[in-house]
């Protein structure tokens, strides 16, 4: 541009071009503009007619670019969601004309804050600019390295260079020289900027939902570093003008008061002491600036100290979020594992069970070959219990047990438990006591089934441990009630050996148990008490041992339940019909995969007068539905794991059907005994869920539900 200008006539009131552009900023009109005058000066008006529609054609040819650029970048991050959805709208053209017209609403007001403000812009989208290609050149980088890519990776770490450097011609300068190459306004533009895309970014995290920009923090590291950097520069840049100002300012006074005074601008005196307050000035302003500079230093290094742990606390928590993810993996694994487990013990123990206690129902069999079976079915029985000891407590561990509440008697579950267990106490001539005392509010809103079982952990661990001769107690009475809530005081007493004050402690441990010699030959996982102790903490509740060896064992357990409604009552104490049923001429559709449990059912449904056929699979099944005429089924016994089309499919596909068959009672059959497994059958469309291995009584009671 200098040597341009050089071989063109110097402008009027000027010795050189030099002269000339080192006070352009105090000039005004076309003065002000080197190149304008310059085109002037060599072409005249048509040289400077032709410059300005070169000028205007390319600022034009660059506004345009740019708004279609941003428009295009504002639809696609309204397209995933980054931005509201009205960034997408779009004319019949195709052009997103809402992107277009904010584009265009936040620019065209830049011109009317002057020619200045304009200048100030374009130093601000120069540093931008220089800055986006730094980042771009490191992105290049690091994907070359990635990849493996020696020319990608020589050409980032060139970018880079060459875009810091250009940055900082910018930018550092202003730390060590009192000369800026931009204005200090373009320091807060830029600052201002920066906080603005701090917000965006904050809104972006905000709206992205797979965590597509959330990963990086290196946007916003580097906003935060630039808004330090140039509010330092910024400051530094004010100081100095404002120092120089301040100095000229109490000069000119200075001077002032000394012609008042009668002295003259040129005396030595009033010139010296100008000087001093020039530099005395100066001087604070340079302090100024460099205890900012410390300053910066030392914030600068507590913000590298802070993302340091930052990034120690960032990395824990991927750590962390790995390893819930496998934990998660895990649980889910372990869950199938059991489902399987579940299914595959309880299927050939189905067999077990089943064909046992159907030979014990034949007539005439001899004493030895009755008291075999006898052994057996107790073993069977033994071998579920401990299935399903070993399941619950999976359950209980996985936070997957639930409460399934629902409005019961609560002294006659201590009448079901103490009939439950009258052969073996009388087998081992025990005494045992049941009561019911003070109980006011006896209908509550609890989970049976939890109580039962801890009832039955008890009462049996109580007999297993007290030797013939002693006594066992059970009671249950009511402390209170308050607020619709009614509150038990349950204890189950023994005679038996007792345990150690040692032992007591561990006693809801999971698989212990008491090593002495008297314990020695009693069967047992361990888990029973840990069972019962998960199972009254998931109703709310509490338990407590007390105990000593040789005299006995006492569990107390504190328990509350929402009071039953006067509905739930009435139908609680609705008068059953106990008139055996006569299934003659019932038919059922049984689908079961196995042969062994087809055969079992079969046999238990024909001694109550049912009549069966029988499907391999669900397809097989909704064939024989949809097929039927209405009337010739009753119901449906459906197992779960089949092939070809299991049993929630083919439930589902009935349901589908039109007439009245796909009205059918639909009765899952199923070893998978999971709380999930349940809920999985009736969002199937299936009326109620039976667990294998078969028991005869319940069967039949189901069907008895829904037969008519």
């Amino acid at each position: 541009m200098l040597t341009l200008c050089a071989a063109m006539a110097t402008p009027d009131g000027y010795s050189n071009w030099t002269e000339y552009i080192g006070s352009v900023g105090t000039l005004n009109g076309i003065e002000n503009l080197p190149t304008f005058l310059s085109a002037k000066e060599s072409m005249g008006d048509a040289g400077l007619l032709v410059l300005g529609i070169s000028a205007f054609c390319g600022i034009a040819t660059g506004l345009v670019g740019n708004i279609v650029a941003l428009s295009r970048l504002l639809f696609s991050m309204s397209r995933d969601d980054l931005l509201p959805k009205q960034f997408q709208y779009k004319n019949k053209k195709g052009v997103p004309y809402v992107a277009v017209g904010f584009i265009a609403a936040v620019s065209l007001p830049i011109p009317f804050f002057g020619r200045t403000a304009i200048g100030w812009i374009v130093d601000v989208t120069t540093i931008g600019a220089a800055i986006v290609y730094v980042y771009t050149s490191i992105c290049s980088f690091v994907t070359g390295k990635r990849e493996k890519k020696r020319g990608m990776q020589v050409s980032g770490i060139i970018g880079t260079v060459i875009s810091l450097i250009f940055v900082g011609f910018y930018l550092l300068p202003s730390l060590w020289s009192q000369k800026s190459t931009l204005a200090a306004e373009s320091f807060l533009i830029l600052i201002i900027w920066c906080l603005l895309g701090m917000i965006v970014f904050r809104l972006l995290i905000k709206r992205d939902k797979t965590r597509r920009f959330g990963k990086s923090e290196v946007v916003w590291i580097i906003l935060l570093f630039l808004i330090l950097l140039l509010s330092i520069v910024w400051v530094f840049q004010t100081t100095t003008g404002e120092a120089s100002n301040i100095a000229q300012d109490v000069c000119t006074m200075q001077k002032e008061q000394a012609v008042k005074a009668g002295l003259s601008p040129d005396n030595n005196n009033v010139i010296e002491t100008g000087n001093y307050i020039t530099q005395r000035v100066m001087s604070f302003g340079e302090n100024v600036r460099l205890n900012i500079l410390v300053q910066a230093i030392l914030i600068f290094c507590s913000i590298a100290v802070i993302f340091s742990i930052f990034s120690i606390i960032k990395k824990r928590e991927q750590v962390i979020e790995a390893e819930r993810i496998l934990a998660e993996e895990n649980s889910r694994a372990k869950s199938a594992f059991l489902s399987n487990m579940s299914h595959d013990l309880r299927t050939p123990m189905n067999a077990v069970t089943g064909y046992t206690a159907l030979a014990l129902k034949e007539e005439n069999l001899p004493d030895n070959i009755r008291d075999y079976l006898l052994k057996i079915d107790n073993s069977g029985k033994h071998l579920l219990s401990l299935i399903n000891d070993i399941l619950d407590m999976s359950r209980i561990e996985s936070g997957k047990a639930e409460l399934r509440c629902e409005p019961s008697d609560i002294c006659l579950l201590l009448d079901e438990a103490e009939s439950l267990f009258a052969v073996q106490i009388s087998g081992k001539k025990l005494r045992f006591d049941v009561s019911c005392s003070e109980i006011k509010d006896r209908y509550v809103v609890c989970d049976k089934n939890i109580i039962n079982r801890i009832l039955l952990n008890l009462i049996s661990n109580a007999i297993k441990f007290t030797p013939a001769g002693g006594s066992i107690s059970v009671e249950l009475r009511q402390t209170k009630s308050e607020n619709g809530e009614a509150y038990f005081v349950l204890t189950v007493a023994d005679t038996g050996i007792g345990m150690s004050k040692e032992f007591s402690k561990h006693i809801f441990d999971a698989f212990e148990r008491e090593r002495s010699s008297t314990v020695s030959n009693i069967q047992g996982t361990g888990l029973g008490m840990s069972i019962t102790k998960s199972f009254t903490e998931l109703m709310g509740g509490t338990i407590e041992v007390e105990t000593e060896e040789g005299k006995g064992t006492k569990f107390t357990l504190n328990l509350h339940f929402p009071v039953a409604s006067e509905d739930e009552i009435a139908q609680l104490t609705e008068v059953v019909d106990e008139t055996p049923d006569d299934f003659s001429g019932k038919r059922l559709l049984l689908v079961e995969d196995n042969p062994v449990n087809t055969e079992i059912a079969k046999m238990i449904l024909s001694m109550s007068g049912f009549e069966c056929d029988c499907a391999e699979n669900g397809k097989e099944a909704v064939d024989m539905v949809e097929k039927a005429a209405a009337g010739d089924y009753c119901a449906i016994l459906m197992d779960v794991r089949m092939p070809v089309m299991n049993g929630l499919e083919a439930a589902r596909a009935i349901r589908a059907l039109d007439g009245e068959n796909s009205k059918l009672p639909i009765i899952a059959v199923s070893a998978n005994t999971f709380e999930s497994d349940r809920r999985e059958a009736f969002d199937a469309g299936m009326n109620d869920h039976i667990s294998k291995p078969l028991q005869p009584d319940v069967l039949i009671a189901t069907l008895r539900k829904y037969i008519k």
